[in-house]
């Protein structure tokens, strides 16, 4: 099942049923109301606008809006209570059964799964981008990384985000809503995947749909978020070879020494007392050893996440 973080939702206005012109901006042209907008960050990120001109709703909202169910994230199965819990809010009120027939401008396709071992994943993503002509990726100060495809059209621009769901909520911004709805443990060790899509055309193409209508979007069977990762990632293909005594050698030295390089280099430096001895030479076939070692352990786990996404 397909689940989104954010949905950005164009309705006709006749879908309004009431609202509290208090709560609004007027937007006004030769005193006549053409517009009222309303905007909150907190506790769940929240847009409406109302556009009596072009006789549409514009409806932003985040899975937030889900309160204790949050973790659940919008799908088919959550949709309707995001907006009766819309409308229990008494800003503006909408007739549900009108907003099921919305279409779907922007979204944030959302995957949230248990890893054991976060940076590992990002870092073995960063490792092995396909293409740096293709794809951007920058890894935040906050530790998230950003992928973006290098494309001229905003149209076709698709950006993924990869990051510690469990860190996240763990931010003082968060914490007031975390402890309203007795989250507190809901996304230790969850890495949250999130693919932005914002336009139509990006929508209608990643999920392999025909239109944009909410229902389509919702029923979608595509998994966007792994034909992404698929495009961007590739894994290096070369395992550890010990096909020779110099590897099998130095595989057991390492055996030896824990795995620790700061011990075998210890080690190293008994056997090659000479000052003329170059010890990062002596170093050298050990630390290739474990960087090879080190990519088999991230491919395994890059399959066991390929495996939970799917």
């Amino acid at each position: 099942m397909i689940t989104f973080d954010k949905l950005k939702l164009v309705a006709d206005i006749s879908a309004v049923r009431t609202y509290d012109e208090t709560q609004f901006e007027i937007i006004e042209k030769n005193e006549e109301v053409k517009a009222m907008k309303y905007y909150q960050e907190t506790p769940f990120q929240l847009k409406l606008k109302l556009d009596f001109e072009c006789g549409e709703a514009v409806i932003e909202f985040s899975g937030k809006i889900l309160g204790k169910d949050y973790p659940k994230l919008i799908s088919q199965e959550t949709i309707r209570q995001c907006f009766e819990n819309i409308n229990a809010l008494g800003i503006c009120t909408f007739n549900v059964e009108a907003l099921m027939d919305a279409e779907v401008v922007k979204c944030d396709v959302t995957k949230d799964i248990p890893v054991a071992d976060i940076p590992g994943v990002t870092n073995y993503i960063r490792s092995h981008i396909c293409s740096f002509q293709r794809f951007q990726c920058r890894k935040m100060r906050n530790g998230n990384i950003v992928i973006d495809k290098n494309v001229v059209s905003s149209k076709t621009k698709k950006r993924m985000t990869i990051y510690d769901k469990g860190k996240e909520m763990q931010r003082s911004p968060n914490r007031p809503f975390v402890e309203e709805h007795g989250l507190e443990d809901a996304f230790s060790g969850i890495c949250r995947f999130e693919l932005n899509l914002n336009s139509k055309e990006q929508i209608r193409n990643s999920l392999h749909i025909g239109d944009t209508k909410l229902m389509t979007v919702l029923s979608a069977d595509a998994n966007p978020i792994l034909d992404f990762l698929d495009e961007v990632v590739k894994p290096r293909e070369e395992m550890v070879q010990m096909n020779d005594k110099k590897s099998y050698m130095t595989m057991l030295v390492l055996k030896d020494c824990d795995y620790d390089l700061e011990k075998v280099e210890t080690k190293m430096r008994g056997f090659y007392p000479s000052r003329g001895t170059s010890i990062s030479k002596v170093m050298e076939p050990y630390r290739k050893m474990m960087e090879q070692m080190g990519d088999e352990c991230g491919k395994t786990l890059w399959e066991d996440v390929k495996q939970a996404l799917a």
